[in-house]
């Protein structure tokens, strides 16, 4: 279930930042490597992720050559990821904070929840590693695990019930090291509270607006038996925001669960590993921009409805909601974690409250994942309402493979109660 292509390798040169040089990678990986007398003979920068697959960050993929005292002749390849910092784009993600958290994350917390999974024997790769975190220049340098096998699943195809089942219990294992780190640093996760979804900023709210509205519209030209359910949508349109933030909010008097979310759980940010006959044996988790400390519901909703197949999407929600508990759980116990849990019966009393999110990550999230017209697929498009912004998020509602699994969704939100005035 990889995907065919090898990742993106058109040369980037002319795009690459002035600093991004022979000089700073030698500086970086005498750092990275406590290594003085490496010297680099060669740099060459390329594209690491395809235009339409990611909106927030510029991300290279740079093949070094070098030699040192200890090594001889070495050619290998590392991923230079920073944030767009020109124009809307940056603008707006100023406003949360992506680089500094995902800085924080990868130097203060990755490095804590891998040692507590290696405490009980867990010994995968589960995070990428970082080799370089510098905060001058807003980027993070990493290890590329292209050469050791790791690829993307198809973004267009999703994922089948093996692959979902190996992003859940990832899931499960960030979650519950992140119970067991707060439970021995407290204040750990104070930093992070500014989901894709937040109070904090209002700066996205354009986008989920604009792209709602198309959607609305598109189901209003579905015709006369679709009509009770362009209702609804123009009835939740005054709310829709302020459910997609109840999901984010966190009742201190309550005893719901809370871990450390990652945010932004699509097919994409995940990378597998498979053996000769192409089943995965490991999978790796990237990109903590929009991490935060809250319900898990917001990473499992994110997850499943994005990320699935469509006949899994459809159909499994309730058995990997369990699946997802009984890995927790497990998890927890094995790291000796003290607070109580709920009962499958209190968490999925819990998971209730939460399942806005499903809403959310189909009428917003989903469309934009979907689209695989890229070339007017930028940070503008989503955030602008100018023509080609509205061009653009019509389009991707009008996706005919996203509108046969919204065909399929909104009765089931409607069963649950989704699209109902939840006041």
């Amino acid at each position: 279930m990889p995907e065919n292509t090898i990742p993106a390798c058109l040369n980037a040169s002319a795009d690459a930042p002035d600093w991004l040089n022979e000089a700073y990678v030698e500086h970086m990986l005498r750092c990275a490597f406590k290594d003085a007398s490496i010297k680099v003979r060669k740099l060459d920068v390329y594209y690491a992720v395809p235009k339409g697959n990611n909106y927030a960050s510029i991300i290279f993929r740079i093949g070094v050559t070098y030699h040192s005292q200890l090594q001889y002749e070495i050619a290998r390849t590392f991923i230079v990821k920073g944030m767009i910092t020109e124009g809307i784009a940056g603008e707006k993600l100023r406003q949360y904070d992506v680089q500094r958290k995902e800085m924080d994350v990868y130097q203060f917390v990755i490095p804590e929840l891998k040692l507590l999974m290696k405490s009980i024997g867990e010994s995968g790769e589960l995070y990428p590693t970082a080799l370089i975190v510098d905060r001058k220049r807003e980027v993070i340098v990493f290890k590329d695990l292209t050469p050791d096998g790791y690829r993307m699943v198809d973004r267009t195809q999703g994922m089948d019930m093996v692959h979902m089942k190996m992003a859940i219990k990832l899931m499960a294992k960030m979650h519950a090291s992140s119970l067991k780190l707060r439970e021995q640093q407290p204040n750990i996760f104070e930093p992070y509270n500014t989901c894709i979804v937040t109070r904090e900023t209002d700066a996205f709210y354009p986008m989920f607006v604009h792209i709602f509205d198309a959607l609305t519209d598109e189901v209003g030209k579905w015709g006369s038996e679709w009509k009770y359910y362009h209702e609804k949508l123009q009835q939740l349109a005054p709310n829709f925001v302020e459910y997609s933030q109840r999901v984010v909010d966190n009742d201190p008097a309550s005893d719901d669960l809370c871990v450390f979310v990652q945010g932004d759980m699509w097919v994409n940010n995940f990378l597998y590993k498979y053996d000769g006959q192409g089943n995965p044996i490991d999978a790796v988790l990237l990109d903590f921009q929009y991490c935060t400390y809250g319900t898990p519901m917001i990473d499992f909703c994110y997850l499943y409805y994005t990320s699935a197949r469509d006949d899994i999407r459809q159909n499994c929600f309730d058995e990997l909601l369990q699946y997802y508990y009984y890995q927790l759980v497990d998890y927890a116990r094995r790291l000796q974690y003290r607070a109580r849990l709920p009962t499958l019966y209190q968490f999925l009393q819990q998971t209730q409250r939460k399942m806005f999110y499903a809403v959310y990550s189909t009428f917003i999230a989903l469309p934009v994942q979907m689209n695989d017209n890229t070339a007017d697929a930028d940070f503008e498009a989503l955030m602008c309402n100018d023509e080609r912004a509205r061009n653009f998020k019509r389009m991707v509602v009008a996706n005919e493979k996203y509108q046969t699994i919204l065909r399929g969704l909104l009765p089931q939100f409607d069963r649950k109660g989704l699209l109902d005035k939840l006041d």
